[in-house]
């Protein structure tokens, strides 16, 4: 309106220096506009309501000033008649040469600048103080938001030649307010420190130096507000409210005082629950969906839920846009609700067809395969989850997205549209590293995880350390069936320097070549049949212990085996690196077929499961992990070779004692691991990335558990043949109270040369004879 009024005086101005030839009218034969220094005369001739050949009069002159002010692009405008030309004379508005922003933290300069551009400030545009003033105002709404209530915003306006303008806008952010008290009135049921329990806001505690819950902000209330609405209509309180809300600030605006006056009401039980609408599914099924019983008190989180779950199962069955709307009747003198799920399913919902984009190396066929989703079938939301996670799961893609919007004029279509963004599946590693078990390491390898976007994976594998030299090379093609049936070939030499990881002194060299076949059974568990022959030498040191040298003459030092192995896994994780959820499982047998040079079998367990611990911070979650492993001789071979044994200790089993050193060991030759045919692990661990954006991190506190046993050795018998019993004793039988436990901390880095593992521990039972060590690591690939 301002704008608008001083447009109309500029006119009349304008009209009264015209004179009285233009209150009479006259005709325009040309225009000439004057003062331009940046803007084309043809802009001002969009805006300028008159024409050659046109009589204007003193209502023209007007129209075409507020025209031209309008435009926003002068900030001065004169109409004058000179003989039958109209000469426009215009003073340009200045235009925004630099924008520049000091002492901003809080809200970053990008954001700034984006915010600001979209009101019409930015470099480039025409400036207009009037318009700085109201982004000067908003900006300190947006800091108190933020709960700083001592900020300053000050702007400086500096002109520059060619009608230009310089604007700094200089910030004092100031301290976040700081909450002194939250007092709550009213409350009766519940006590005020169990009240402000649910708040994430509260007043600054000593002891949690780190937190920022003691910094006020207007949206964190809002939510706290909510939450304590929450917390009383889930325990059955229908009419709660907050009938009013005080926040107060010290005169220094550094310390706020909050009070919440709220109205309990009266505790409510649930009458009845039934289901009614249109019910395309079964209403036993969707009434068991629903937790909410009679008798109860009512919850509204509990009875949201029960929407929800009733939503679901209909997406399931191609409803997409189905309403479940809760009707609830109020008995205020019994104080009692009847809960009502109304049902609207709507149409169901068909796929028309798929479209994938993003892939511009993976086939589209690979894609296609794993979806769940068929073209011209029902939609269903189960069937797009679990294609979402098995595209997730296969590696090759960094973020994987579905949507389906609607058909144009077709209710009751859909269309999936499937983008992907891909990741680097081909990896090249060389480097050095080092293992608290297989000492110093240079490794080569060579991987292609999607082989020409085909999905099969191709990997060459070169590692030399203290302990093994390997050659290894594999090819899996993923689907080498339409069922989905993989076939993986591989073949590799190995050279194993046993006294270097700390056990007995002798070499082994094994050549090797597998196949194997994994069936899937259901979408997350598979059958796999590997059959392996492997050639393997045993080669003698001047230092191998006695009871190996007799191994060797009883048994020879060459063995070629063929290998078969079972195995199941069951795989419901939330993705392959680092879950939150989920649970991994593995079942396997393997060993010799009967006749080999070595008769034996090996039979392993292993189950990991994870939970998400959001209140612990966001990808935060609790590992649970516990493995069980036996072997054994058959036939002609009394027990398992030593070859074959299972070692613990060390980093990737039992931290905190030396690695390999859990179980029976020589004393003959040192006390060395002997290792045995038995092994119980366990362990816990928190699993905490450092910041909330950290991806390939974590850190936590662990606790592990575990033991070697060899239920096979006859220690008399061991002393009589070779001198010495084996220590500790004990170990001869599966005995849980010989599990070593230590506790402490790790760190996890996947980084690009592989897994990287440091752990901190302190053993809690250890005895004399074990061999600890509080630190530990491992750097490099992992083989």
């Amino acid at each position: 309106m301002i704008r608008r009024a001083a447009a109309c005086a500029a006119a009349l101005a304008a009209v009264a220096a015209a004179g009285p030839a233009a209150a009479q009218g006259f005709e325009v034969e040309r225009i000439r506009v004057e003062g331009l220094e940046r803007i084309a005369e043809g802009t001002v001739f969009n805006y300028l309501p008159i024409e050659p050949g046109e009589t204007v009069g003193s209502e023209e002159i007007a129209e075409a000033i507020r025209e031209l002010y309008d435009s926003g692009f002068f900030r001065d405008i004169e109409l004058q008649r000179e003989a039958g030309t109209l000469i426009v004379e215009l003073q340009e508005r200045p235009s925004i040469a630099r924008l520049e922003f000091e002492g901003n933290e809080q809200i970053g300069t990008d954001k700034l600048r984006q915010a600001l551009e979209g009101v019409g400030l930015a470099e480039g545009q025409i400036f207009n103080r009037a318009q700085l003033s109201q982004i000067e105002r908003e900006l300190r709404r947006q800091y108190f938001a933020q709960g700083k209530y001592d900020v300053s915003v000050e702007s400086t306006v500096s002109p520059l030649e060619r009608n230009r303008v310089a604007i700094r806008i200089d910030i004092e952010e100031g301290p976040v307010a700081e909450i002194r008290e939250i007092h709550l009135v009213g409350n009766e049921v519940f006590s005020d420190s169990r009240l402000r329990g649910v708040f994430e806001l509260r007043s600054r505690r000593w002891w949690a130096p780190w937190s920022s819950r003691h910094r006020y902000s207007r949206d964190r209330l809002a939510n706290d507000l909510e939450s304590l609405r929450s917390y009383y209509l889930d325990r059955g309180y229908l009419n709660f409210s907050v009938t009013s809300t005080n926040v107060s600030i010290s005169p220094d605006r550094r310390d706020v005082y909050i009070t919440v006056n709220v109205a309990e009401g009266e505790q409510y039980t649930v009458d009845a629950v039934d289901v009614r609408g249109d019910l395309v599914v079964p209403p036993e099924e969707l009434r068991a969906l629903i937790e909410v019983e009679p008798g109860e008190l009512y919850a509204r989180n509990r009875v949201n839920a029960g929407s929800q779950a009733i939503r679901e199962r209909l997406a399931e069955e191609g409803y997409a846009f189905s309403n479940v709307r809760v009707r609830r009747q109020v008995d205020e003198r019994a104080k009692t609700v009847k809960l009502t799920y109304q049902v609207a399913p709507g149409e169901r919902v068909y796929v028309r067809q798929i479209n994938i984009t993003g892939n511009q190396r993976t086939q589209d066929a690979v894609i296609r395969r794993e979806l769940r989703q068929l073209e011209g079938a029902p939609l269903s939301s189960e069937a797009l989850e679990r294609s979402r996670t098995r595209l997730n799961r296969l590696g090759f893609f960094s973020t994987v997205n579905i949507e389906t919007p609607r058909v144009p004029g077709e209710d009751d279509r859909v269309d999936v549209n499937v983008s992907v963004q891909e990741r680097m599946t081909g990896q090249l590693q060389a480097g050095i590293g080092y293992g608290d078990v297989q000492g110093f390491l240079v490794n080569f390898s060579i991987s292609q995880d999607n082989l020409v976007g085909t999905g099969d994976r191709l990997s060459l594998t070169v590692n030399n350390s203290e302990v093994n030299t390997v050659y290894d090379v594999s090819y899996t093609d993923r689907y080498h069936s339409l069922e989905g049936v993989s076939q993986t070939l591989s073949a590799g030499y190995r050279e194993t320097r046993a006294r270097q990881a700390d056990l007995a002194d002798y070499d082994l060299d094994a050549a090797y070549g597998a196949v194997e076949y994994s069936v899937p059974v259901t979408e997350v568990d598979r059958l796999a049949a590997r059959l392996r022959f492997e050639q393997l030498t045993i080669r003698e040191r001047s230092g191998t212990p006695a009871r190996i040298e007799a191994f060797i003459d009883e048994e020879g030092e060459r063995f070629d085996t063929l290998q078969p192995r079972l195995s199941w896994r069951r795989d419901t994780r939330d993705r392959g690196v680092f879950p939150t959820s989920g649970a991994r499982q593995s079942l396997s047998l393997e060993g010799t077929l009967p006749g080999a040079d070595q008769e034996f079998y090996k039979l392993s367990y292993r189950h990991q499961r994870y939970w998400p611990l959001p209140w612990l911070g966001e990808r935060t979650s609790l590992s649970l992990e516990g493995e069980l492993a036996y072997g054994g001789g058959f036939g002609d071979t009394e027990q398992l070779p030593f070859f074959e044994n299972y070692y613990a200790g060390g980093v990737r089993t039992v931290r905190g004692y030396r690695g390999n050193y859990l179980g029976p060991r020589d004393a003959n030759d040192g006390g060395q691991p002997m290792g045995g045919n038995a092994q119980v692990l366990a362990s816990a661990q928190l699993l905490i990335p450092p910041t909330p954006e950290a991806q390939s991190v974590r850190l936590g506190p662990f606790i592990d558990a575990g033991q070697v046993y060899d239920t096979e050795i006859d220690y008399a018998e061991f002393a009589e043949r070779f001198g010495e019993e084996p220590v500790p004793k004990g170990l001869d039988r599966i005995d849980l109270g010989e599990l070593r436990v230590a506790a402490g901390v790790s760190l996890i880095w996947m980084s690009p040369v592989g897994p990287l593992t440091f752990s901190l521990a302190e053993p809690l039972n250890e005895t004399a004879r074990d061999q600890t060590e509080t630190f530990q690591f491992s750097l490099g690939a992992q083989f």
